[in-house]
């Protein structure tokens, strides 16, 4: 138990109130050794921690108040010291350029902290399309509403500058890229959006799809490196991305991930084998059940920067990845139960019960697959006895 506690108090000195803001890890590589020392009081067993710089003389121990050990974790098992904080002074001296390397990836999530005003990175070159300015002028606006709209709601904005690429045909968006760097390619890596250092590319189908511009951009300004598990990012830009596109943030109750908990496997996010929906419902039931949306910041940062996620998920939660899962897969199965309970086993008897919703193409109404199973989705759009449900005349 006491192991727990203090590996969760040395890994958040070690990452410091960065954390918070996850790209202050990522833009200045550094180090700082601090000596962290865990002692109990004899007369009364009081527990107390104790940091300094690595390596200090014995009068720079700085100490918190005695912890107060009576709290519990979401399962019960272990028992908690009340959250303190060891303030340890550190001088770093960092060289920093008059301007950002142009090209540069990296994210910047500012820290919230009091009186902190984050500034957007800059929007936006365009080349291509010289002809049409209209086109031009559109192409930079849906960028820059993304960009708004994550530096008002999130603090989050991108490092260094940003090119459009555009043309009227694909062939002509491979010109764009030879004009960028100089080689030539045989074919589009997407033949829809993609990026490459500073450069944004977007064929002529997509130069208008909102979800491909802030996709591009969000995996720019956060920094989608792999990270182990998948399901870790996956969740923060799902998260993130239909907030944007939505205008809400996604929540639990979504037909989605009621889906996935009726025909998938909550163990899949255990295994890191889960389909996206299901990635993204273990994400929010951590942010409900466990923390909120700034911890999981919190979170992702730290195993962006390196931190391994069973230390980073305790240090941020309080609680171990291995406990999650078993959690959420408890969980999963019983609102499992309850679907399957619930499910009707016809379209005239769904239609007696509950009301039909539009299909994705607004074509046709119908009901979730999942609420009545027995009936065939022809269409494949999750959307069953789309048209042919009508409530029983008395």
């Amino acid at each position: 138990m006491k192991t727990t506690i203090i590996a969760a108090l040395i890994a958040a000195i070690a990452i410091g109130g960065a954390l918070g803001a996850f790209a202050a890890t990522r833009t200045v590589e550094t180090t700082a050794e601090v000596d962290v020392r865990v002692w109990r009081r004899v007369s009364d067993g009081e527990l107390y921690i104790s940091a300094r710089p690595a390596g200090s003389g014995p009068d720079t121990w700085i100490t918190s108040e005695a912890l107060n050990m009576s709290g519990l974790n979401q399962s019960g098992r272990f028992h908690l010291s009340s959250l303190v904080t060891v303030e340890v002074p550190v001088e770093v001296e960092v060289e920093v350029g008059e301007t950002v390397p142009q090209g540069s990836t990296e994210s910047l999530i500012p820290e919230e902290a009091p009186g902190f005003t984050p500034v957007a990175g800059p929007c936006c070159a365009v080349a291509g399309m010289e002809t049409s300015p209209t086109v031009r002028e559109q192409v930079v606006k849906a960028v820059q509403d993304v960009i708004d709209f994550a530096l008002e709601e999130y603090g989050i904005t991108h490092v260094g500058t940003i090119t459009i690429n555009i043309a009227y045909s694909n062939s002509g968006l491979l010109n764009r890229y030879e004009d960028a760097f100089g080689v030539e390619l045989e074919e589009l890596p997407d033949n829809c959006s993609f990026r490459e250092g500073e450069h944004l590319f977007l064929t002529a189908t997509c130069r208008d799809n909102k979800r491909a511009i802030a996709t591009e951009w969000f995996e720019r300004a956060v920094g989608r490196e792999d990270v182990t598990p998948n399901w870790i990012g996956h969740g923060l830009f799902d998260y993130l991305l239909t907030h944007y596109l939505d205008g809400d943030p996604p929540v639990l109750t979504e037909d989605r991930f009621r889906r996935v908990l009726f025909y998938e496997r909550a163990r899949d996010v255990r295994r890191d084998r889960a389909s996206d929906d299901l990635n993204t419902l273990a994400m929010l039931y951590a942010i409900t059940d466990y923390g909120e949306f700034a911890d999981w910041r919190r979170f992702y940062g730290a195993v962006l920067s390196g931190l391994h996620a069973e230390v980073a998920f305790e240090s941020v939660f309080s609680a171990t990845l291995t406990e999650f899962y078993a959690d959420f897969e408890e969980w999963a199965d019983h609102q499992k139960i309850i679907l399957i309970s619930t499910a009707f086993s016809s379209c005239r008897e769904a239609a007696a019960n509950i009301p039909r919703k539009l299909d994705p193409t607004a074509t046709g109404r119908g009901f979730p697959d999942y609420r009545v199973p027995l009936e065939a989705d022809h269409d494949g759009d999750r959307i069953v006895c789309e048209d042919t449900a009508t409530t029983p005349t008395q």
